[in-house]
């Protein structure tokens, strides 16, 4: 009997049959059916798309390709793991970020900056492949290499492509890209716990740590180094907060501690306007630079330089030290830039200036005349020409054209040679003096003083100690942080080939004045 029965599947069969039938079953019915669940598969996937999380943005187009690249060259240089979440939340951008306050309208991203010429070298490793894919990713590594427009003064050291384009035209080589990328390594190895660089001097050793790695655009937005930078300033910001006047170092009163303010006003100030132009909101910084520089200039002497104090770094009488002047000057030409409206910022550099010429000797080069005596015009006349260069406004090209002279028949005698004259502090000053005249001058510098940088970079990415004829400008004075020193000026040299551009060819005023 059972196997006489029907079996269930055609049972069932013959049920829908006859439902079919029953409701007038045809072509056309089958094509309304069709149609139907067409219809619910479109409206599934367009559900399940709308459910899908919003796609992160990366400035410039990193992602997830890019970023495993990044991960890459950070193995490669033996970066540690352990970046604080805070800071990546601030470097990895979401659809519509919250903006930082001081952006100006003409821009709001900052260049990333994070893949220098190491990058190419794993690119094919890590985004290798074929396929629509891997030209997606390539397009955007592409898109890094070769960012949006920057401001004029930023795009040599913002772009990787100008930058080597920089580099070539103004006479550096590839062998400046290894060294400047291995010593930023060397220096993030040093920075101390608390987010400072240093021992004895900490205001000064963060501020010349940061302006190393800005001098690379290495900015708080950088997925490489901006956790660094980022810890670097908010040291800074709470050393600010430590004292009334906003001094940035430990100890207010000593004599070292009017440079180490300098130095990190002049830091703070160049971060302040890169930032500017990025995604990451850095409360404080505004107001610890103005204060910063607010003190420089209430400390200003009646001849327009600054001094050592006795009971606090800064005197309020007397004449001006040239030396101590040069890091001041530098605070108040970020300040410039920075489009900020500081009170009395403009009269401030007026008497630097006038005070720099004020201190060019018949010889034509700036400082004591007498070699033999401290602040002489041998260590200080690249001090001079550079600041009548970036803050004369082309006024005093007769005694820039004076100055040259003078420290080009100087070097034509004695070449820069880490052996004998290896003056760093000196040579920071030079270097970018020289680079700023061009021709003939900057090429007798560099065909000398390149050399002696390349070969005396230690492996580590460090550099070697120096001897000096003469103590005064030499980095023995920095003590238990003359490492770091040395290494900072070796690789702002290196950096200058694309850092800033030469005065003629730089805006006028503030790149955020025309907001």
């Amino acid at each position: 009997m059972l196997m006489n029965s029907p079996s269930p599947s055609r049972r069932f069969s013959n049920l829908m049959a006859a439902y079919w039938r029953k409701i007038g079953g045809g072509s056309l019915a089958l094509s309304i059916a069709i149609h139907m669940v067409l219809i619910a598969l479109f409206g599934t996937l367009v559900f399940t798309s709308r459910m899908e999380p919003p796609v992160e943005i990366v400035p410039y187009g990193v992602n997830t390709g890019v970023q495993k690249a990044q991960e890459e060259l950070r193995k490669q240089v033996n970066v540690k793991t352990g970046i604080r979440q805070q800071s990546m939340v601030n470097q990895v951008r979401l659809v519509n970020p919250v903006p930082n306050p001081d952006t100006p309208s003409i821009a709001r991203e900052v260049v990333d900056g994070s893949l220098d010429s190491h990058l190419s070298e794993l690119e094919s490793k890590i985004l290798g492949g074929s396929g629509p894919a891997a030209g997606y990713q390539a397009g955007k590594v592409s898109s890094i290499l070769n960012p949006p427009p920057m401001p004029k003064m930023w795009e040599g050291r913002c772009s990787q492509i100008e930058r080597l384009n920089k580099l070539r035209e103004n006479g550096g080589n590839d062998q400046c890209e290894r060294a400047v990328s291995l010593s930023l390594e060397w220096l993030r190895q040093q920075q101390n716990n608390d987010g400072s660089w240093g021992k004895q001097h900490k205001g000064a050793m963060t501020g010349f740590s940061l302006l190393c790695y800005l001098g690379r655009c290495y900015t708080p937005d950088n997925p490489v180094y901006g956790d660094n930078v980022i810890r670097g300033i908010q040291w800074l910001l709470e050393l600010s907060q430590k004292n009334e006047q906003g001094i940035f170092a430990l100890n207010p009163a000593e004599h070292a501690a009017c440079y180490e303010h300098g130095i990190a006003t002049y830091a703070l100030g160049e971060t302040y306007s890169m930032a500017r132009l990025g995604g990451t909101a850095l409360p404080g910084m505004r107001e610890a630079f103005e204060k910063g520089v607010a003190t420089i200039i209430r400390h200003q002497l009646p001849d327009g330089g600054w001094g050592y104090g006795e009971d606090f770094c800064y005197r309020d009488t007397g004449a001006g030290d040239l030396s101590v002047t040069g890091w001041q000057f530098q605070a108040l030409k970020a300040a410039k830039y920075s489009g900020l409206k500081i009170d009395k910022l403009n009269p401030a550099i007026e008497r630097a200036v006038k005070y720099l010429v004020s201190k060019q000797t018949k010889d034509g080069g700036f400082g004591n005349a007498n070699r033999e005596q401290g602040y002489n015009q041998w260590n200080l006349t690249g001090t001079a020409v550079l600041g009548l260069q970036t803050l004369g406004e082309g006024r005093h090209r007769t005694e820039i054209g004076k100055g040259l002279k003078f420290a080009n028949a100087f070097f034509q005698k004695e070449p820069p040679s880490w052996e004998s004259n290896a003056n760093l502090y000196a040579w920071y000053y030079y270097a970018q003096a020289f680079f700023q005249s061009g021709g003939d001058s900057w090429k007798q510098w560099n065909d000398a003083a390149l050399p002696a940088l390349l070969s005396h970079q230690n492996k580590d990415g460090s550099w070697q100690n120096e001897t000096s004829s003469s103590s005064i400008g030499s980095t023995s004075p920095a003590g238990a942080d003359r490492a770091i020193y040395r290494t900072a000026l070796c690789t702002l040299m290196l950096e200058v080939y694309y850092r800033y551009l030469k005065v003629g060819d730089r805006e006028a005023h503030s790149v955020f004045e025309r907001q």
